[in-house]
């Protein structure tokens, strides 16, 4: 895999940030070339079975995201104006587009693998983790 002014090739699991599975964006080193933009972030997204987001809802306060189903079956439930809605992406190729301060979680419902798509890639601060 290498670093080129005018391209770049890669895999995305491999090329993964601080193994968060985004692996192109704002996030990504400058010197790591066309990786770093501010347009656009990209996750690649290979989830066991079971697996949901374990910090609970959140929301990107900036950014639109899209996420595609590659394979598997990914349970997305958003809060609407204090109401649960579920959407349940099942056949490759359904995806689910939402936008800034959209609080949400997840659950993969088997081996669930997606490609995630946000814009603008503008940097936030996080909560410092606990522990």
């Amino acid at each position: 895999m290498g670093i080129e002014r005018s391209f770049y090739f890669g895999n995305a699991a491999v090329d993964q940030v601080r193994g968060t599975g985004w692996f192109l964006g704002q996030f990504v080193p400058l010197e790591m070339g066309l990786r770093h933009q501010t347009d656009v972030e990209l996750k690649w997204a290979i989830h066991p079975d079971g697996d949901r987001r374990v910090n609970g809802a959140e929301a990107n306060r900036n950014a639109t995201t899209v996420s595609v189903l590659i394979r598997g079956t990914l349970r997305t439930t958003f809060e609407v104006d204090g109401t649960a809605r579920v959407v349940t992406l099942k056949k490759q190729g359904d995806y689910v587009i939402f936008g800034p301060e959209i609080v949400h979680s997840w659950e993969a419902l088997g081996e669930t693998v997606v490609l995630s798509v946000r814009f603008p890639s503008i940097e936030f601060a996080r909560p410092a983790a606990a522990g």
